[in-house]
C-alpha cells in the first residue's frame, strides 16, 4: 500500500483476513455491505473509496450535528453518531479513540450501529503491562481537566494545533467492552511478506454477537 503506515497496513491486512478478501489488489466488498471508517483521508481510506456501502467522516469540533457535510467531509462525534441502530456491518478506527474525552460512550455508540455479527476493527494506544486506563484528562462542569502532563497528536483536520490525547488503555479497556456486550479479539502482526515490520500495534476485534 503506497505511503502507507506499518499501523494502516496491519489494519488492511486484517480488514482482508477477517472478511476473506483477497491478500492483494483492491479491497473490495459486495454492494450491500456497509461500513464506516472514522477518518476521510490516508492510503487506507484511499483504497476503501471505491466501495459503494463506503461511509467516512472526520470531526469537525461541537456544534455541528452529526451527518453534516463540512468541505465535502462528514463530520461525526463518535460520542453520539448519527446512523440508525444495526446499520453497519463494519466499523474502523486507526488511533482515533485515545482523542475521544468519553471514550467507551464512543464504544457504546458503535455497538448500538453495528449489526448482529458486525466488527470493530481499531487500534489505540495500549499499555499490556497496565491494568487500569491512564486517563489523563477529563471534563469537569464543562471545563477540561488535566490529570497528566497534556499530550497531543497530530491532527489531519487541524495540523497547527493537534489533538489531545485523553485516554492510554489498558488492559481493563477489554473488560470494559466485554461488559458492554462486545467479544472482544487482539493481535499484534508481524509478517514482512505483507510489509507489515517493526513495531507491532495491536489489533483490536470487538465483534457484536449475532
Amino acid at each position: 500500500m503506497c505511503g502507507s503506515s506499518n499501523r494502516q497496513r496491519q489494519m488492511a491486512l486484517m480488514v482482508r483476513r477477517r472478511f476473506n478478501l483477497s491478500p492483494i489488489g483492491p479491497i473490495w466488498f459486495p454492494q450491500s455491505f456497509s461500513f464506516y471508517n472514522v477518518e476521510a483521508n490516508g492510503p487506507l481510506h484511499n483504497r476503501l473509496m471505491i466501495n459503494p456501502g463506503y461511509i467516512c467522516s472526520e470531526y469537525f469540533g461541537e456544534g455541528h450535528p452529526g451527518g453534516e457535510i463540512i468541505n465535502k467531509i462528514r463530520h461525526e462525534d463518535l460520542q453520539k453518531l448519527s446512523f440508525e441502530s444495526k446499520s453497519l456491518d463494519l466499523v474502523l478506527s486507526s488511533d482515533v479513540l485515545e482523542h475521544v474525552p468519553a471514550p467507551y460512550d464512543a464504544h457504546m455508540e458503535v455497538f448500538r450501529v453495528l449489526k448482529p455479527g458486525g466488527r470493530h476493527i481499531f487500534t489505540a494506544p495500549f499499555n499490556p503491562l497496565t491494568i487500569e486506563d491512564d486517563v489523563r484528562a477529563v471534563i469537569e462542569n464543562g471545563e477540561v481537566k488535566y490529570l497528566a502532563e497534556k499530550l497531543y497528536h497530530s491532527d489531519p483536520v487541524r495540523p497547527s494545533e493537534g489533538v489531545l490525547v485523553w485516554t492510554i488503555f489498558g488492559v481493563e479497556m477489554i473488560r470494559k467492552l466485554e461488559t458492554l456486550g462486545f467479544k472482544v479479539r487482539a493481535w499484534n502482526l508481524y509478517e514482512p511478506e505483507s510489509g507489515i515490520v517493526g513495531n507491532c500495534n495491536t489489533i483490536f476485534e470487538a465483534e457484536k454477537p449475532a
